[in-house]
């Protein structure tokens, strides 16, 4: 419970209370003083014993300490100093000698002391915490309001007078808060200023329900009383508040007789017209019969809102047990039911948000019978849990059966039994028969609820149909085995297009050679040495050809690398001297420059050549047709930790010179579009690269890059 201070009470009490300051008893402050009086008995009892001259006086001290003990106690041992008064009474009955000025002064001590003590200060009713100080007459609303914030929910907004720094009282607002957080916006009640407790001046046989009234409302902070006949003789000022009636308006008539006979009185007015027939039939039954009466109904507030109450009333009987009147109390339900709407629509939003969900939901207990499948899932099952017309579909073994695949069930029904067992979630795919016979494929989860024991409330579960993903899927495998049969057609024909390129050339070498060898030996007389060295080319070449084809095997199937250090001029001269006799046809001068101090590298050798031979060769053929000086130029130097090779021509020039390395793209009507993919990839096997770029002042450069083994370089 929380108090917090209001403003300041604007009234006509309020200035009264400013022009008329209302003091304090001594009994008052002494009460609300105990240290003080304390002092003042210390004081008084040490003034006695040096008066008398004996102990007599540390009896008023002693007493004194009885305010620091709890209230039973202090009257307990308030006994005892009466009788110890009686006790000097009769020792001065029989003569004995006593002081008298001490033994009054010790009486008015030890009377101070009974009278804090005895509770004849008054004191607030015990109803939950207060500011203080507060003025007695005022405490006990403010308990009641206290009391009803912290049941109700409803903050209270309460006059109250309250004691100033000067003394005085001052009327002054304050408001309780319930304590704890409300989940609803609610306005808070106010209690009007000058409010006084309404009780009948002839309560008649109702005394005993007022007395009960006034016990339920310490606790709860609204109560009330009526007698046997249905009119009410006490209504707290809360009470009255809450529905804006005083007791006359409570019993005025309203027609119609009796009550209990079917007339009504006042407090019809405010109760919400929808409910006051439910409520008085109800209380009627209860006058006649004695039952208790238990309902709810909305009543009109002062502010003209219509709020929800819930009544109890009980009665009280006499000792022959006839009726002598009812208490009870209206108990504000307003939060409740604001937040029990507010939760309503919470959770119809949460429903059409489940339902909305695009997969299907479900929940089972934590023995794994299903309790709620989401719509989607309803939908897709063509029944729900409580559908009556297949009863047997909500246990968990016959859903299994009935609804999934029978590919699938055991490995489901294994996958959910172990983990109802163990408490371990699940997650896998199966196939689910759709409502109208479809198995489509589906991909689920569970996860168990735990409370705070690690003991399993629910279990909460997810399917999502994946029949579109899993057709997907496969159709992706109708097509990567397409690609790879594909994929290995074109290197198939990759392979062969690049072995009768690279071996075309061989095999032209060797049919000439053999038509040469044929007319020496048909000469006469037959030219024998021209023949003989015309079939060594012939073998020459044949064995070119089986290498060229060897090699591109090799290249194709990623073999180990065959590469062994060799000084690239060498290898420069060897295929400029294999395409001279094609050079000196085509009238182009071919030129040379090599670095003397070219370092040997580690290469495939034939490999190379094949490189070389193939760049001279399209180079001669791209400057056929051209005017002028037909020129290639050969360079070999080291550059950037490699040893770069130039080819130059002086033809045309290439206009697409990134496409040209791609395989079957050609210039050419009779190219294969071969020549330079196998190129670039002889050449970035060895760990380089080629590429090519235009020549000044016209022509065309291929230009490759192979790295220098680190202990050439060193």
């Amino acid at each position: 419970m929380r108090w917090t201070p209001g403003r300041d009470g604007e009234d006509d009490v309020a200035d009264r209370a400013l022009r008329e300051p209302d003091w304090p008893t001594i009994s008052e402050m002494l009460a609300r003083h105990p240290a003080t009086l304390a002092i003042l008995a210390a004081a008084g009892g040490v003034a006695v014993c040096w008066i008398t001259r004996s102990p007599l006086g540390l009896v008023a001290p002693a007493v004194a300490g009885f305010l620091l003990v709890p209230a039973r106690a202090a009257q307990l041992l308030a006994a005892l100093a009466l009788a110890f008064l009686v006790a000097v009474a009769a020792a001065v009955a029989v003569g004995a000698s006593v002081h008298w000025p001490a033994a009054a002064a010790l009486a008015l001590l030890l009377g101070a002391v009974v009278a804090a003590a005895s509770g004849d200060v008054p004191e607030p009713a015990d109803a939950g915490p207060v500011p203080g100080p507060i003025h007695p007459d005022d405490r006990a609303a403010a308990g009641q309001a206290a009391a009803r914030a912290f049941w109700s929910g409803i903050p209270q907004v309460v006059s109250c007078r309250q004691r100033q720094a000067d003394g005085s009282w001052r009327l002054v607002e304050l408001r309780a808060e319930p304590g704890y957080r409300v989940g609803v916006e609610v306005a808070p009640l106010v209690q009007t200023p000058g409010q006084a407790w309404t009780t009948t001046d002839d309560p008649g046989e109702t005394a005993a329900a007022i007395r009960a009234a006034r016990v339920i409302e310490e606790l709860h902070g609204a109560a009330f009383a009526f007698d046997a006949a249905g009119r009410f003789t006490y209504a707290t000022p809360i009470a009255q508040t809450s529905i804006a009636m005083t007791l006359e308006d409570l019993n005025r008539p309203l027609g119609g007789g009796a009550f209990i006979d079917g007339g009504d009185l006042g407090w019809k007015q405010g109760v919400h017209p929808e409910d006051y027939e439910a409520a008085a039939a109800s209380l009627r039954r209860s006058l006649r019969t004695g039952e208790a009466f238990n309902h709810e109904y909305r009543v009109l507030r002062a502010t003209g809102d219509y709020v929800w109450h819930r009544f109890a009333i009980r009665p009280t009987r006499a000792d022959d047990g006839r009726i002598t009147g009812w208490y009870g109390i209206g108990f504000d339900i307003d939060v409740y039911k604001r937040t029990e709407a507010a939760l309503r629509e919470r959770e119809r939003t949460l429903a059409q948000l489940v339902d909305l969900v695009p997969s299907h939901l479900w929940r089972l207990t934590p023995d794994g019978e299903p309790v709620f499948y989401n719509r989607r899932m309803v939908d897709f099952l063509g029944f729900g849990v409580a559908d009556t017309a297949r009863p047997g579909l909500t246990r968990l073994d016959a859903l299994v059966a009935a609804a999934v695949h029978p590919g699938d069930a055991a490995t489901l029904t294994a996958a959910l039994r172990r983990s109802l067992a163990t408490g371990e979630g699940f997650a896998m795919r199966y196939r689910l028969r759709r409502a109208d016979g479809a198995w489509r494929w589906m991909s689920s989860r569970a996860a168990p609820l735990r409370d705070e024991d690690g003991r399993i409330l629910q279990w909460y579960g997810l399917c999502h149909d994946i029949d579109d993903q899993v057709q997907a899927e496969e159709a992706l495998r109708l097509s990567r085995d397409e690609l790879a049969r594909a994929a290995q057609a074109a290197s198939l024909a990759e392979l062969s297009a690049a072995i009768a390129h690279e071996v075309n050339q061989p095999l032209a070498a060797i049919v000439a050679n053999s038509h040469a060898c044929h007319r020496w030996l048909s000469a006469e007389p037959p030219n024998v040495a021209r023949a003989q060295l015309t079939a060594e080319r012939i073998v020459r070449d044949a064995n070119s050809a089986a290498e060229v084809v060897s090699r591109v095997r090799a290249l194709f199937r990623r073999a180990p690398k065959a590469h062994a250090p060799a000084a690239l001029g060498a290898v420069i001269a060897e295929a400029r001297a294999l395409t001279a006799e094609a050079a000196s046809r085509a009238c182009v001068r071919v030129e040379v420059e090599a670095d003397a101090t070219l370092p040997a590298i580690p290469l495939d050798r034939v490999q190379i050549q094949q490189v070389l031979v193939n760049l001279i060769r399209d180079a001669l053929e791209a400057m056929e047709g051209t005017a002028g000086e037909r020129r290639l130029r050969i360079r070999a130097r080291v550059a950037d930790g490699a040893v770069r090779v130039e080819v130059s021509d002086s033809g045309p020039g290439i206009a697409e010179p990134d496409r040209v390395f791609q395989p079957f793209f050609t210039t050419r009507a009779q190219g294969m579009g071969m020549g330079l993919a196998i190129c670039r990839s002889i050449v970035e096997a060895h760990g380089g690269k080629l590429r090519a770029e235009a020549a000044a002042p016209h022509g065309a450069t291929f230009v490759f890059t192979l790295p220098i083994a680190p202990e050439a370089q060193a």
